[in-house]
């Protein structure tokens, strides 16, 4: 297990990934990394036949084809194979996302999924945060209340529940988080307060290329 493939494992760490966005030009600005391992396309699919052939990752039309590949030229052709609806992409099994934990050794107290959720044309903004704890929850509220982009939250509109158990991602489940949801208006950019935020410390231990 070496520095590449625990890349392609932290890449499907939280979300299955598309194939095709693993060869863009440059792959870590697709996916929002910090840096990605030159190698070559034929290397790459070498790599990530030997991880499905682990049982670490499946390979499979997403989001919900049921035949998988294992072989570096099946791997090769879905690369390339993109439909209106459908393409290629992989995901970590559990035993991969076992493994992924090991080397990285996540604080999943410390993990956050923040994000902006679909609404009908007309209604306010909604926005979702999942966190361990209400006081996680409220800590990446008042994050967002004072970011200064175009979104400002509305206090009167949060609504809290627990989650038991809590379904951090597609392949770990916690025993309990708490979920927070609201609304936003808008509100003009203050661009001088978003590029003054601090950077967030990593919550795991990232890959060294």
């Amino acid at each position: 297990m070496d520095a590449l493939d625990l890349w392609l494992l932290e890449v499907v760490m939280e979300l299955p990934t598309p194939l095709h966005m693993l060869v863009e030009p440059n792959p870590h600005v697709a996916l929002n990394m910090a840096d990605d391992p030159r190698c070559s396309r034929e290397e790459l699919c070498e790599r990530l036949s030997v991880l499905a052939d682990r049982g670490l990752i499946r390979i499979h039309e997403l989001p919900d084809g049921f035949e998988e590949l294992f072989s570096p030229e099946e791997i090769s052709r879905a690369i390339d194979a993109r439909r209106p609806r459908s393409f290629f992409g992989y995901a970590l099994t559990p035993e991969g996302g076992a493994l992924w934990e090991r080397h990285a050794r996540p604080d999943w107290g410390r993990y956050v999924n923040a994000g902006q959720e679909p609404t009908a044309d007309g209604t306010p903004d909604s926005w979702v945060i999942e966190a361990v704890s209400l006081e996680a929850a409220e800590e990446e509220w008042r994050f967002h209340e004072t970011l200064g982009d175009g979104n400002q939250p509305v206090p009167e509109s949060k609504q809290g529940e627990e989650l038991v158990p809590w379904q951090v991602t597609y392949w770990k489940t916690l025993p309990r988080g708490y979920r927070l949801r609201y609304t936003t208006v808008p509100r003009p950019r203050d661009v001088q307060r978003l590029m003054s935020s601090p950077p967030r410390p990593p919550w795991y231990t990232r890959t060294l290329l």
